[in-house]
């Protein structure tokens, strides 16, 4: 019933790794995943002027590139330009974006009269 190659304490699950899990829910694309480097920001703007009709100069579709991607099991990774909604196994999510504190906007009251307005970070000393 139990191994006696298994260690103490290993309860015979996979091995841990540090590398984060490769498949969270959501869309698996190639902008969501940490490998992808995106396509410059004037070659976007110019895709999407010509999207919404702005612009008449026909540009293809940007795409970024990756130096991860991975099509069959088993194979090789290869370097790949891709578009921002392709997707590929080697799929790994960006962390999250750092939350931004400080930002909130403040109405300081004496009374019934309003003393100072602004951002938080921007608070006089004599009313923090």
């Amino acid at each position: 019933m139990s191994d006696p190659r298994a260690r103490a304490g290993h309860n015979g699950g996979p091995p841990l790794d540090d590398e984060p899990e490769r498949l969270p829910p959501g869309p698996h694309y190639c902008k969501y995943c940490r490998y992808w480097s995106p396509p410059s920001e004037w070659e976007a703007r110019a895709y999407e002027a010509l999207q919404l009709g702005l612009s008449k100069r026909r540009v293809k579709r940007p795409s970024g590139t990756c130096d991860r991607v991975l099509m069959q099991h088993g194979k090789p990774l290869a370097f790949a330009a891709t578009v921002d909604t392709f997707g590929c196994l080697n799929f790994c999510a960006k962390p999250p974006p750092p939350i931004v504190r400080g930002r909130g906007f403040v109405t300081i009251y004496e009374g019934d009269q309003i003393v100072w307005q602004g951002h938080e970070e921007d608070v006089p000393d004599e009313h923090r």
